[in-house]
This record gives C-alpha cells, structure tokens and sequence, in this order.
C-alpha cells in the first residue's frame, strides 16, 4: 500500500491564500479594464494597486513571509489564465513581492520599510519591461533607444538634454507612485483595525469546488519533452543570432516558427496585436535610417536594415517559443510532480484561492461606477478576507479519505473491487456508488455495464458501437441516460445514509471535467464518508490532486490483497 498523507496548512500558507486570491482578481478585473482600454501606464498602475494592498493586508495579518507567499500564489494563478504569453506577467508579480518583502525584512515593519519597499516594487515595473524588451530585441534595442533619443531631442534643439536627466525623471515618479502607494495602504490598514466593528453583515462567500490548478479540460495536449525541446530551440536559436552563423540561424527560425505556429495555436494572438507590428516598423526604420546616422552624416544604413529584420525575427522567436513554453508550463503532471515533490503546501494554497477566485471576481465586476469603471472598496475586502480566513480554516480540514484500488488496463480492478463491496454489504456495511462491468466479445472489450451497488441493478454504460445520440469519448460511446443515473446515485442527499462511496472507474473523462466529474466535486464540498475509487495506473498521478481531498490510501491488485484493503476501509469507516 502507497499512503499519501494529506498535511494540513498552517495559519501563513492560508492568510496568504486570501490575499493572493483577492490580488489574482484584481489583477484580472482592472487588468483587464487597463488592458482594454489601452490606457497608457496601466502597469505602474496595478503595481500601486498591489502595493497598496500588501502593505494594507500587512497590517491585519504582520507574519514574516506572507508577502512573497501571496505573490507567489498570485503569479502562479497565471498559469490557468488564456493568455498565450504567462511567463513575463508571472516573474513581474512576484518580483514586486519579493522586492517588498525585502525592503521590509532588512528595514522593518515600519513606514520606512514600508514606503521603500514599496518604491522599489513599482519601480521594478519598468524595469521588468526593459528587461523584457531587451530579452524580445537584444542588447542591439540600447542602441536604438539612444539613436531615437538623440534624434528626438534635436528635433526640439536640446541637444543638451542628458539622458540621464530622462531616465532620473522618470525614476523619480516611479519611486513616488510607490511611496504613495505604501502609504496610503498603511493608514488604510492601520484605519480598518480601528473601524472594522462599524462594518455590517459580510457577504455569503460560495467556494468553487472546481480545482482549475489540476484540470485537464483542454484539447491541448502536454508533453514534458516539448517542454524541454522548445527551452533548447529557444537557447540554441538565440545563440545563433547572436553569433554570425546567419544561414543556420534563418533556416532553424523558419523551421522553428512554422512548428510552433502549427502545434501552438495560441501562439499566434500576440502576433495579431496591431502592437506588435506596430513595433515593427518602429524597428526596422529606426535601425535603417538612424543606425550610425549622427557619426557619419547619412540617415539610411543597409547594415541597420539587416540589424533591424534580425532584431524583429529575434522577437518573433521569443514570441512564439515564450507562448510554447507557456503552454507546456500548465501541464498537470508538471504541477503534480511538484506537488509530491515539496510543493504540497503551495499547491494546496493555490487551490484554497482558486476556490475563492470566482466569488471575488464576480464581487469586483459587479461594483462599477456610472462610467463603468471598476469601484473596489477595500474595507468591504477586508471584511471578506477575514471571513475567508476562517472559512479557509474549516473548509480545508472537511476532505474525504480515498482509498484507491489500481492496476493495468483490462487487469481485474472491477472484478477485485466487487469482491471487497461483496464482503462489506455482507458485513451490513451501507455502501453507495457502482461499478462497471466489462464486456467481452471474442476476448475483445466491446463496452461497460453500470452496476448500480445498492440495487443490484445493471444497465449499459458505454459500447463500442457507433452512435450518433451518445456521448463518445475515446472508443466507446456512453449512454446518456446511464451517466444521469449515476450522477444521481453519486449526489449529496442520495449518499448521505452510506458509510462508503465506491466510484468505478474515474479515468480520462473525468480528468478532462466529463463523466463523474461534478458529483465527484459535489462530494468532495459536502461529505467526509470514505471512498472507494477504481483507477487505471497510468492516470494514477494525474487523478491523486485533480480534486480536493484528503488522505489517499493506493492499492496495486498486483500486489495487494482483498484482505488488505478490507482492513483498511474498514478503519475509515469506524
């Protein structure tokens, strides 16, 4: 027997499970306001807004480490998000976290470490975006920016207008935006300890049982070795673009391009953004007609025309292996492999603030002023996170023991799981739930039949004949009316009587949000009552965190006997 031991979380991971949820959504409303209305300066913005809000939560909840571990829930929610490109907005959140925690680590948690940590975090902003830029266009992007900076302030004849004098400017309202920031959320902090008692009934908050952070409901399908050959194309095309292996470089980018825009669908958004192009040509006519421009008197270069399409090609790698890359990072199995690698408590949290996403999002959508614009009110949120808090503190301990019964395909799981429901109906045990019976014709699996465990009852789950009016999934065709019954029988009030729930078999539907997919997640929200799951080995990895549950006992019937995992059940069920 394999034991999976599920560890509760302590008072920090779950504080910042709040804060991370409410940062997610705000990133994702007004982000998304910003976004749309293409409002210049709008990261500056929401940086500000994340650190009014983390000097402000600072102040109810003061534990060391609750900053960067709220960042970090915050930047990994990305992970979910439609975006072609995650990889930029997630190390610029955290970086802001990291900053501020920081400043406030070696200053204190006073205004001083509050208003430096939080100038250094808006100010990371910026240069998180030269950074990136400079990742998307190389060390060449200097260059043009300096070129169209001369050129510009001879245009207006302040020749004598220092760069530096530029970029200390724009430092210093930066720097400001930031002070202000942490500021203005300390006093608000510090104003609700003293107010919170004014502030009446708090919203209902609804968890959503649906772990996002786990699902496989997509048809993009993941692989770890693309993973590592889009890392390894990206390097490598890189490094030859850098070096004068020009051929090599061209052909390997058409190469790699075309690949990544046929298995990458998404990959192509940024590319039909009038921004990019836009970009474009901004490029290519600064490197043409300013590339050595003011040292040798002549304003078009074909070395900068060739400078500029290599400095563009570079972004459209950077682009398209970045999206790639992007895609590949949400792959469950990745996530999972972390999370039985160390990471339990962080993935835990994150599956805490994605339960609590959807409420938050729909809260702050709703809250518009007559322009439309979205009006957070931060005592409200407050309020809300105080009560998430505990919410988070019970709900999270309130998870279902599983014992899993797995092996091969077409190996005898069902057959060995009947003979344990066998046994424990026998021992007057009320077990719930069904089975599923294969069917044979010629030695060949032709379909399932549903056995219902409390009636006895059997009934067609799925075949292998074609039918236009089921549901087909894989090489089988299921029964409609069959996956009603079951979803049924596996519903709240029906298992409420019952010491154990059996489920047979949860497999690739299921991970892609089909077959028993809701009710599991129904039970997993009302009930403790033990269960009893039917698991293929090779999805076994896959299945173990997709929902919210607690204490996994896994048995091989290659190595396991009835007997064993009788006593085991028989255990949870006292």
């Amino acid at each position: 027997m394999e034991t999976i031991i599920y560890k509760p979380l302590n008072s920090i991971w779950l504080k910042a499970s709040v804060v991370g949820s409410i940062w997610a959504s705000i990133e994702i409303i007004l982000g998304s306001f910003l976004h749309n209305l293409k409002i210049p300066l709008s990261g500056m913005f929401l940086s500000f807004i994340s650190v009014y809000l983390l000097i402000s939560f600072l102040q109810l909840w003061k534990e060391n480490g609750l900053i960067w571990r709220s960042g970090l829930i915050c930047a990994l929610m990305k992970s979910i998000s439609p975006s072609a490109f995650i990889i930029g907005p997630m190390i610029g959140i955290f970086t802001e976290a990291i900053l501020l925690e920081l400043f406030i680590f070696m200053l204190g948690k006073n205004l001083l470490g509050y208003t430096i940590g939080g100038a250094f975090a808006v100010l990371s902003t910026i240069l998180h975006k030269f950074v990136s830029l400079l990742i998307l266009y190389g060390f060449n992007f200097i260059k043009i920016l300096s070129d169209l900076y001369l050129f510009a302030v001879k245009q207006i004849h302040l020749e004598k207008l220092s760069p530096v004098i530029l970029v200390s400017t724009i430092t210093i309202i930066y720097i400001i935006i930031g002070f202000t920031g942490a500021l203005t959320g300390y006093f608000a902090g510090r104003n609700y300890l003293k107010t919170k008692d004014q502030f009446g009934e708090k919203s209902e908050i609804t968890l959503s049982q649906k772990n996002q952070l786990f699902s496989q409901a997509t048809k993009q399908p993941y692989s770890v070795l693309l993973l590592i050959f889009n890392l390894i194309s990206v390097i490598a095309l890189l490094f030859l673009m850098n070096s004068e292996f020009n051929i090599a470089a061209a052909l390997g980018s058409i190469i790699y391009g075309g690949f990544c825009i046929y298995k990458y669908k998404n990959s192509l958004k940024r590319l039909k953004k009038p921004s990019f192009w836009i970009s474009f040509v901004i490029i290519t006519f600064a490197t043409t007609f300013l590339w050595n421009g003011f040292s040798n008197g002549a304003f078009f270069s074909p070395d900068g025309l060739m400078i500029g399409l290599k400095m563009n090609a570079r972004a459209l790698i950077v682009i398209l292996g970045f999206s790639a890359i992007s895609v590949e990072l949400k792959n469950p199995v990745i996530k999972s492999v972390l999370y039985h690698g160390g990471f339990a408590n962080l993935y835990q949290s994150l599956s805490l603030a994605f339960s609590a996403l959807p409420f938050f999002i729909s809260t702050l959508s709703k809250k518009k002023s007559k322009r439309g614009i979205p009006e957070i009110t931060f005592n409200g949120l407050f309020s809300q996170a105080l009560f998430l808090f505990e919410l988070f503190e019970k709900e999270h301990l309130l998870r279902p023991d599983i014992v899993i019964i797995t092996g091969e395909i077409h190996q005898g799981k069902s057959s060995f799981a009947k003979v344990i429901t066998d046994r424990l109906q026998e021992q007057k045990i009320k077990v719930g739930g069904f089975l599923s019976i294969g069917l044979n014709e010629n030695g060949k699996r032709t379909g399932f039949n549903f056995l219902d465990l409390e009636s006895s009852e059997q009934t067609e789950l799925c075949s292998d004949k074609k039918d236009d009016n089921r549901i087909r999934f894989g090489q089988y065709f299921f029964n409609n009316e069959t996956i009603s019954r079951g979803l049924k029988i596996l519903s709240p009030n029906q298992v409420s009587d019952k010491q154990l729930i059996v489920i047979d078999e949860i497999g690739p539907l299921e991970l892609n949000d089909g077959g028993w997919n809701d009710a599991i997640e129904k039970l997993t929200e009302s009930t403790t009552t033990p269960q009893l799951w039917v698991v293929r080995k090779s999805i076994l990895r896959k299945i173990n965190r997709k929902w919210n549950i607690g204490n996994i006992y896994i048995f091989d019937i290659a190595k396991s006997t009835v007997e064993e995992v009788l006593d085991k059940l028989y255990e949870l069920i006292k």
